[in-house]
């Protein structure tokens, strides 16, 4: 028999007994299982949880934005809007790079909306015929998206629910909109449709018409507009691809050209990644708490185990056993208890994050937190790693407590038996 398989005889030898401290053994080990597996589901649901919040805000502010934002120079630091113009030398260039997805041009004008109900400052954000409208698609609760051609300009906008609610607006109402520059104009729109995309900072003053329409307010020609929404191929990292592009511009821009500005998605929704980046503090604390906890219950149920197994200690001592593998006798006892807590664990939080997903029968308040249910982002490689990391982290705090073997006298521990 090698040396290992001894351990492991051993190891299975080395429960608790019938004893009364034989009995405290055996429940300091079920103590220490269901801690590891508490541990385990409250780490999965954590990340989970956070990763969904991240996952599904930023969905929502790249609908409204893309996650490079290509703006005139001042622009929102400065009253008087400047434009940009499509016609930028690079533009068409621009459009094939590997890195660039769509891009599509707006206009903003801003104004109040008046009704019965309320005034409210709007933001008239204007589109063209190269808009993307999936986002307003999946978030569309009443009606359906406005209808723009490339003849004549549409009356039809396109209000978000919150607005909907504050000044009384229904489905086909007539809403009148007043801009104020050099004099006072009014323009009449026809609500075609109300989305709810929970983003209550944007919801509450945004409507988008046609292009036409903020072109003539703003007093500019049509190649002349507030900026151009870049989407990516690849979601990862804009501030990274944002330098990429930057040099593409530079390299490629002529003397002509207007000057413009790029922001990130990181930049424009600044407060938004705080929140997020908070979340990812405090999941870090939780993270770690919960390794604490489940490692020194199991330190406690070990060294219990260690304490009714004194005399056995010390017998295998006698005979010549090494202290390495009477210390591995003990972490193999150790790693079944981590290791069925683990399984235990992640297979309730999966069941728990799936019905989650499927159900989402925990609410929450969008004013608060931006989404109206808990929303998670199941991913495999993160459960793997929660359970690979916990059961090896407790491994190595447990050796801790294993360390006290070598000081056991054989001689001593014999004579408590």
């Amino acid at each position: 028999m090698t040396k290992t398989h001894t351990s492991v005889y051993i190891a299975r030898k080395l429960k608790g007994d019938g004893t009364s401290v034989g009995k405290i053994s055996r429940v300091g080990t079920r103590i220490a299982t269901i801690s590891v597996a508490v541990s385990v589901f409250t780490m999965i649901l954590s990340i989970a949880i956070v990763r969904g919040f991240r996952t599904e805000i930023e969905k929502r502010a790249i609908g409204f934005t893309g996650e490079i934002l290509m703006e005139a120079p001042g622009a929102g630091f400065v009253t008087e809007a400047n434009p940009v113009s499509t016609a930028l030398s690079y533009l068409p260039a621009l459009k094939e790079h590997p890195e660039i997805a769509h891009i599509q041009e707006f206009v903003t004008s801003y104004g109040i909306m008046r009704t019965e109900e309320a005034l409210q400052a709007v933001s008239f954000k204007g589109v063209g015929l190269s808009y993307k409208w999936d986002f307003f698609a999946r978030h569309l609760k009443e009606g359906r998206l406005p209808v723009f051609t490339d003849t004549i300009s549409s009356s039809e906008v396109l209000v978000s629910q919150r607005l909907s609610s504050m000044l009384g607006i229904g489905l086909n109402d007539v809403i009148t909109m007043y801009f104020i520059g050099n004099n006072v104009r009014m323009r009449r729109f026809v609500v075609s449709g109300i989305y709810d995309a929970q983003l209550e900072d944007i919801d509450n003053h945004l409507v988008i018409g046609d292009i036409r329409h903020a072109q003539r307010l703003n007093g500019w020609r049509e190649d002349q507009v507030s900026g151009l929404e870049l989407f990516l191929n690849n979601k990862d990292r804009p501030d990274a691809r944002l330098g990429e592009i930057e040099d593409f511009i530079i390299n490629n821009s002529a003397d002509t050209d207007d000057g413009v500005v790029l922001r990130s998605i990181r930049r424009i929704y600044a407060h938004l990644y705080d929140w997020l980046d908070l979340m990812d503090i405090n999941v870090m604390v939780l993270l770690t708490l919960m390794v604490l906890v489940a490692g020194f219950n199991m330190m406690s149920g070990l060294l219990i185990l260690l304490f009714e197994k004194t005399s056995t200690i010390g017998l295998l001592k006698a005979v010549g056993m090494r202290d390495r593998h009477i210390r591995n006798s003990f972490l193999y006892n150790a790693a079944v208890v981590a290791t069925r807590g683990m399984i235990a664990g992640s297979v309730l939080a999966v069941a728990f994050l799936v019905l989650q997903k499927t159900t989402q029968f925990i609410k929450l308040d969008p004013a608060s937190y931006f989404v109206d249910s808990v929303p998670v982002d199941i991913s495999w490689f993160h459960i793997i790693a929660v359970d690979i990391a916990s059961v090896g982290i407790l491994l190595l705090l447990l050796m801790l407590p294993l360390k006290s073997i070598i000081k056991i006298s054989p001689d001593k521990a014999i004579r408590m038996r």
